[in-house]
């Protein structure tokens, strides 16, 4: 995949719209616009499905090739071509409306297409890999194009890659006119559900509801040991859970909490690297998760309340993982704590700004009681303006709701653009059958083993990830690695949460690490060492996929005595990883001492009570040990 740095949409602070006369521009014209158009149909959802689809994606286009003009070659012809692409993106949402009935009474692959038809299927097509070159850079575009080439010429493939759905009217009618094309299930995803939680978590933040958190999370943990790392642990988790991208919640959190840990001699590369663990973590943090997760409930046909509910304690470990970690390496280093004085008062952060954490509570209540996933956001935008105007403290103008609209969309382009692309790979190996033929190559290398096909699942999927955002990690390992667990017996939940974790961990493994390349930007290191020392704070995030098909109760598969047992028998081993990683117990550890923790800490997965047991028994010990031997070199 590709080093090349996408342009990043503005994910915190919303500076450039700080005044009214800010929004006299095509960009936040057409930003304001599509905010616009997701809200009508919210007041009038009886909108024809291809007709939504084809707006939101037409809306994507147009204002990704808008708000990245700025990267063009100065000069009016530059601008005058980039803005003429960018407003030619709705002809094909136009063509949709105006054939509306038409599109919808036609068979897909017996009628014949249009000149329209096909013009709007080659001018989207093409719009929609530019715009997504720009944001994302060229990673998923690459990819999407060498899956649209393999639809298209795999004819010419010898042996098993072969196929003969090469017949190019059939690719553009299916890609079009159908919603199994780019307004598929992922650009589905991103209508109906996600646009709606970035627009509370938009809304959310103008109205202090971000600072509120990160301040809340200052106040309880900042005088601990380690305390600024804490609190980007918790202020990450909770901001990540609503925000729901690991970038923009690095970009949020990170400006306050980096600096702070760096302040009291965490070194930059550690600093950056728990920041991004932790705000990766909040794409699996209920109640919203990442974007990747509500493609999922739609993939397995299961309420996203199951999906959250099955989440939330291998969500809570991973944090408290990255805690042992982040508190071992702050008592190796002897690191000072900041003083109450330095800290907020949470007494006086709940008097000003206590009242946001109800829109929070309310959003949570309602998702996890089954109510509609797009009703309860929608609820929880207005919870959040009306709680927002109840206290001078947090009351905003009509200025910051609008910002908070306009940044909304620059924001789902981060969603819309993978999730339009994806969709178009994911067509493509639906119309080859390209996903059989990986299903079964993986068995076959695998020789039926289903310990073999998980470690070569999680290979997959961290390298499908690399460089892509997580909804379309996640798409990718769905299509192409899930069915193949499915198909040696796992359970299509538990299947696709495996691959769901390691699609999240794509976005700290180098060589393409966004989260962790993000972090480094504000902690001055270097970004690839920051990467490494993520992944090395994330393994145990890489232990959980494993942990909790060992251990079904920790998906609350089960009752709640498999579900404690799971949830010790990890932390146990994520404690011995963490001392094995950050090389400390009461003492600077050797090599092999840290080595003997490592192995105890895999053992400790191992499903079987007397494991649990024996293992408490040996970390028991050797704790104890390396304490005496401390008290030893003391009284020396």
């Amino acid at each position: 995949m590709s080093n090349e740095a996408p342009a990043r949409p503005e994910t915190s602070g919303g500076s450039r719209y700080g005044s009214w006369q800010a929004f006299a521009t095509p960009a936040a014209a057409v930003a304001l616009a599509w905010t616009a158009f997701q809200i009508s149909l919210v007041i009038w959802p009886l909108i024809d499905v291809p007709i939504q689809r084809s707006g939101h994606v037409a809306f994507a286009v147009a204002l990704a090739l808008l708000i990245t003009a700025p990267r063009l070659p100065q000069g009016r012809l530059w601008r005058g071509i980039n803005a003429a692409f960018a407003f030619s993106a709705f002809l094909p949402f136009v063509w949709i409306i105006l054939h509306a009935q038409r599109i919808e009474d036609r068979y897909s692959g017996l009628d014949p297409l249009l000149w329209g038809d096909y013009a709007g299927a080659i001018l989207l097509l093409v719009l929609l890999t530019e715009a997504s070159r720009r944001i994302m850079g060229l990673g998923i575009t690459l990819l999407a194009v060498g899956f649209v080439a393999y639809q298209l010429l795999g004819q010419y493939l010898p042996g098993v890659l072969s196929h003969r759905a090469h017949n190019p009217t059939d690719f553009l009618d299916n890609q079009f006119l159908t919603v199994q094309g780019i307004f598929g299930v992922p650009t589905g995803v991103a209508v109906d559900i996600v646009f709606y939680f970035i627009l509370f978590a938009a809304v959310y933040e103008v109205f202090g509801g971000g600072k509120m958190i990160i301040d809340l999370a200052l106040s309880v943990t900042g005088t601990r040991t380690g305390g600024p790392a804490k609190a980007a642990i918790v202020s990450s988790g909770l901001m990540g859970s609503v925000s729901g991208s690991a970038v923009a919640n690095v970009m949020s959190t990170g400006i306050f909490t980096i600096p702070l840990m760096m302040r009291i001699r965490y070194d930059p590369r550690f600093a950056g690297a728990v920041e991004a663990v932790a705000s990766t973590g909040g794409q699996i943090m209920p109640p919203v998760m990442g974007a990747a997760a509500f493609v999922m409930a739609d993939y397995l046909q299961m309420p996203y309340r199951d999906i959250v509910l099955a989440a939330l304690l291998p969500a809570l470990l991973y944090y408290l993982a990255l805690g042992f970690a982040v508190d071992l390496e702050a008592r190796k280093r002897n690191l000072a704590v900041l003083s109450r004085a330095e800290m907020p008062d949470v007494r006086q952060v709940l008097r000003d700004s206590g009242h946001m954490l109800i829109p929070l509570a309310w959003l949570a209540y309602r998702i996890v009681s089954g109510y509609s996933i797009t009703s309860s956001s929608i609820e929880a935008v207005v919870l959040t303006i009306a709680c927002g105007l109840l206290r001078r403290t947090t009351r905003q103008g009509p200025l910051a709701v609008v910002r908070s609209f306009a940044l909304t969309a620059e924001r789902c382009l981060n969603v819309t653009l993978p999730c339009a692309t994806a969709s178009v790979i994911v067509s493509v190996i639906a119309f080859t059958g390209l996903g059989t033929k990986f299903t079964g190559l993986v068995v076959l290398l695998s020789g039926g083993s289903l310990e073999i096909t998980l470690v070569l699942a999680m290979v997959a999927s961290l390298i499908l990830g690399a460089g892509m955002p997580t909804t379309s990690a996640y798409i990718m390992g769905a299509v192409l690695v899930a069915p193949a667990l499915v198909t040696l017996g796992l359970s299509p939940l538990s299947a696709h949460l495996f691959v769901f974790y390691f699609a999240i961990m794509s976005m700290l493994t180098p060589p393409v690490a966004l989260a962790a390349y993000a972090a480094a930007t504000i902690s001055g290191s270097s970004s690839s060492a920051t990467g490494w020392k993520a992944v090395s704070l994330a393994m145990p995030g890489f232990l959980i996929p494993f942990g909790f098909l060992l251990h079904p109760g920790l998906l609350l598969d089960g009752g709640a005595i498999e579900a404690i047992w799971g949830a010790f028998s990890l932390l146990l081993a994520f404690f011995a990883v963490s001392v094995a990683i950050v090389g400390w117990m009461f003492r600077q550890l050797a090599a092999w001492e840290r080595a003997f923790f490592g192995v105890v800490g895999l053992v400790s997965i191992h499903p079987h009570p007397a494991t649990t047991v024996l293992v408490l028994v040996v970390l028991g010990l050797a704790v104890w040990r390396c304490r005496s031997l401390r008290n030893s070199d003391r009284a020396a």
